[in-house]
């Protein structure tokens, strides 16, 4: 594969109730004699507020975010300033938070109206997507005479169809790009004497190591994302395609391969060496993220996107780091070449009564003054082109930098929602010290076979 980092890079180092109404329709309408009489100053005024287009109609737009997020309250302001923009059009907001990835696909099986909604990349809504090739390539209110699709980030036109596996249509654009690292705190590990960010499983031991003889939990985690541990070892190990393979697996047997088995020693080993926090049995998201954003922890596994959802524990002053997955000892060297990637899934409902009024929305709020907002306020990666990083994640340019291949979260090894459950949850007593390795191999082929 040719390196996706370099369009990534681009992306990157620059970084889930019910209701709706009914859509509507737009209108374009050219300057009209009333209007010509109000004098040029006043017609002036007016299309600089309300734009060159006549907008009317209505919007249902689903949210990944809670209002009470930085993400949210941004996009209210995006909301209300579009409809302040276009007085005649009205856009409805569910938010969902994250419940987004439980609740959208019945919703739209139920024919619930919905326009815009956030593609949650862990379910298959393909069926709904309208293909936005053609729309990309127009000019609205608000790309300043260029197409839209040239004031995005590459990788934004690029990353929606390897996340959802529709590369034959442009199922959505993204926004905020992100990626999978081990985020750190640099002040813990200047303090420990950990002097280079880990590249081996080794140099992760050793650096665990200094940071317990200093004083500070080494790695914590909560049950959102507790299987992305065990996955991306798989995955550095073995590859994502086997990862993906092992949890379609009904016979138990690839459970029992030897990189599972490596794979549940060394975290057994971490264990036992009390590398993880003493809280991770019972640790419910967000408390693992909130320990590491008081400083307690060194070590988080986590997105791009954690200094935001911390921002307000962690404080300005908060030395971030972030480093990519470490190599295992049987793998391939694939650190830093290979790393979950991707954005936000920003798309539109093929059953859409308005599309052309759906994609002005879009393009509106991927605006450049709106995506800098976004970055500013929310500590997002930008979406749009010539936007600065926000600093909590400039140190990490170099990882973002270096990715070849993207790969999805934990390394898909939570592809499997019927299995995905237990995978997370033998893995938690497994780095609590409640179960061995042994105990957890044993456990996965017993479930794999049910």
């Amino acid at each position: 594969m040719k390196r996706v980092n370099k369009v990534l890079a681009a992306a990157l180092a620059a970084s889930m109730v019910l209701s709706g109404c009914g859509a509507g329709t737009s209108k374009t309408a050219e300057s009209s004699p009333s209007e010509e009489s109000k004098g040029a100053e006043s017609v002036a005024a007016e299309t600089k507020e309300q734009g060159s287009k006549e907008l009317e109609g209505t919007l249902v737009y689903w949210s990944m975010w809670n209002d009470t997020e930085p993400q949210g309250e941004v996009w209210q302001e995006i909301v209300d300033g579009f409809m302040k923009k276009y007085p005649k059009v009205k856009v409805t907001v569910q938010w969902c938070g994250r419940d987004n990835k439980k609740i959208l696909k019945p919703a739209m099986e139920g024919n619930e109206t919905i326009d815009i909604f956030e593609y949650p990349f862990e379910i298959d809504l393909n069926e709904y997507v309208l293909d936005l090739s053609p729309y990309v390539d127009k000019v609205y209110d608000t790309t300043d005479g260029k197409p839209f699709k040239d004031t995005l980030i590459p990788s934004l036109l690029i990353t929606p169809g390897t996340m959802t596996g529709r590369t034959d249509i442009l199922p959505a654009v993204g926004y905020k790009p992100w990626m999978s690292l081990f985020m750190y705190n640099r002040a813990i590990f200047e303090e420990a004497g950990v002097t280079a960010e880990p590249k081996t499983w080794e140099d992760l031991d050793a650096s665990c190591a200094k940071i317990k003889e200093a004083g500070y939990v080494p790695i914590t985690f909560d049950d959102a994302y507790a299987s992305w541990l065990p996955g991306m070892y798989l995955a550095r190990e073995k590859g994502q395609d086997w990862v993906q393979e092992l949890v379609k697996d009904t016979t138990g047997e690839m459970w029992k391969d030897e990189a599972v088995v490596n794979m549940a020693k060394a975290f057994e080993d971490f264990a036992k060496k009390g590398y993880f926090d003493a809280n991770v049995s019972g640790n419910k998201w967000p408390a693992g993220q909130v320990d590491f954003g008081n400083g307690k922890v060194a070590m988080y596994y986590n997105l791009t996107g954690l200094p935001t959802e911390v921002a307000d524990i962690a404080g300005p002053d908060f030395q971030w780091g972030g480093f990519s997955y470490p190599d295992v000892t049987d793998g391939a060297g694939r650190c830093g070449k290979e790393d979950p990637t991707g954005c936000t899934l920003l798309a539109v409902n093929k059953n859409t009564a308005d599309p052309e009024l759906a994609m002005e929305f879009v393009a509106y709020a991927l605006s450049k003054e709106n995506d800098a907002k976004m970055v500013e306020r929310a500590g997002t990666t930008p979406a749009t082109v010539d936007t600065q990083w926000p600093p909590a994640l400039a140190n990490m340019k170099d990882a973002l930098e270096l990715v070849e291949v993207p790969l999805k979260s934990g390394g898909d090894i939570a592809s499997n929602p019927d299995l995905s459950p237990t995978i997370s949850e033998n893995f938690i007593k497994l780095a609590a010290g409640q179960i061995t390795a042994d105990e957890f191999v044993a456990n996965m082929a017993a479930a794999a076979k049910r």
